[in-house]
């Protein structure tokens, strides 16, 4: 069998008629009447009911149309790798993004590329610390989504493209306030609770340092993943990124403590990373397009 005798045969499913096939395919009736009947000998079984006026499927050959369609839909999978690849499409396009960034940021991103370079596979992975900038700069990443200091440029050839403020909250969970007003904190509230701090962020943020008043009971832990699910367990109260939170602010899982001049502010944003020094693709100019188009939408709103 051909593949040209299965498209005919899904072509028939979906035109109802051999005309239609024929204007599909632009071929003349007679041809496709009979490369339809060269598949029914190479099968082995009648795919057609003829004993009406329509050219029906029989049971048989509805079973096998199934198959069939799903031979053509490879078919044109395979066809559409093929003239990626000729264009120099990515066979594989590698994110990372740091622990302390929401990645749902790239999702509306990887999307499009879904849409548009759908041969290429993505891997998406997290990171702690700078090791997101460390695979950009040893290329074992292509791009990197992480909080952003000019410092950071000592570290490699970067080119950045500013996504979204990193704001930092104090945040708590409210059966760990239970008897406390929250609008009514006080510092010294905080330091009779556990604190939850991470290890080290590596951010160019010393968190001890910014807390101007700290708890004196500290759990650390080693990410802030683990740190938002021991807050929302109600192990203590802790520093974290706006990303982490914000749903469970929004169904108060968590409640946000705001104590005037009790935490340094922190002027940082997150940035989508990439180096300088290598040439992008297409999926991965695709992405830094979005988020390029979107901050330059940003000054002009400005």
């Amino acid at each position: 069998m051909k593949l040209s005798q299965l498209e005919m045969l899904v072509l028939l499913a979906e035109t109802g008629s051999v005309q239609g096939v024929s204007e599909r395919m632009h071929r003349t009736q007679a041809a496709i009447s009979m490369a339809l009947k060269n598949l029914e000998e190479d099968v082995g079984f009648p795919l057609f009911d003829r004993s009406g006026y329509r050219l029906n499927l029989s049971p048989q050959g509805r079973q096998f149309l199934r198959q069939a369609r799903e031979v053509v839909k490879q078919q044109q999978r395979l066809h559409s790798l093929a003239s990626q690849l000729q264009t120099g499409a990515e066979p594989q396009l590698r994110l990372t993004y740091d622990y302390t960034c929401a990645p749902s940021v790239l999702f509306a991103a990887i999307k499009q590329v879904q849409n548009s370079y759908p041969a290429t596979e993505l891997l998406l992975s997290g990171d702690s610390q700078l090791r997101a900038l460390r695979r950009i700069r040893e290329g074992e990443a292509e791009l990197a989504l992480c909080p952003w200091l000019p410092i950071f440029r000592q570290h490699g050839d970067f080119e950045t493209v500013r996504v979204r403020p990193f704001e930092l909250l104090v945040v708590c969970s409210p059966m760990l306030l239970e008897g406390l007003a929250l609008n009514r904190l006080q510092r010294q509230d905080l330091l009779e609770l556990p604190m939850l701090i991470p290890q080290d962020q590596d951010i160019g943020i010393d968190l001890d340092k910014i807390m101007r008043m700290p708890g004196q009971q500290r759990i650390r832990v080693n990410d802030s993943i683990t740190q938002r699910e021991l807050l929302l367990a109600g192990m203590g109260w802790g520093i974290i990124p706006s990303d982490l939170v914000g749903d469970a602010l929004q169904r108060h899982a968590l409640e946000r403590i705001d104590i005037p001049g009790f935490m340094t502010h922190v002027n940082l944003e997150v940035h989508l990373v990439r180096s300088a020094e290598r040439i992008a693709g297409p999926a991965e100019e695709l992405i830094w397009r979005h988020f390029s188009g979107n901050a330059l939408k940003g000054k002009r709103a400005l």
